[in-house]
């Protein structure tokens, strides 16, 4: 089972993505649930403990836009980044309409993702003495 602090889901067609975002997130000490799609991460038993969601805009089947409208629909507010190859002012508009918390322009670089999910897990950690 995994912390529900430190639970991170992915869903990315892109194997060397997976592999790469996973590989980076692990290394800060987070766990990585990696998946091909929107399908796989719907059906993730650890999704109610999850601390983030990290989606690809474009994927077969389900993109991340209609992953993320599942997702909400299940009345998830897991915070989400979403990751494009072309980060248009239409694409920022509609991931803003979705609710997507940041959306970062692929390649990343440097530490862009981790930082990013770092920044979104502790916004949503209770404050001590709050």
């Amino acid at each position: 089972m995994a912390d529900a602090g430190r639970l991170v889901l992915i869903a990315d067609d892109d194997l060397g993505v997976r592999d790469a975002l996973g590989f980076a997130l692990r290394l800060e000490g987070f766990d990585v649930h990696a998946h091909r799609g929107g399908a796989e991460l719907l059906a993730d038993c650890d999704l109610p403990r999850a601390a983030c969601v990290v989606l690809d805009d474009h994927m077969p089947l389900m993109d991340g836009f209609e992953l993320l409208r599942l997702l909400r629909a299940g009345n998830s507010a897991l915070p989400a980044i979403m990751l494009t190859n072309n980060a248009t002012d239409g694409v920022r508009a509609r991931a803003g309409e979705a609710g997507v918390q940041l959306l970062l322009e692929k390649p990343l670089l440097d530490t862009a993702l981790v930082d990013s999910v770092l920044r979104l897990v502790e916004a949503r950690r209770p404050q001590i003495g709050a």
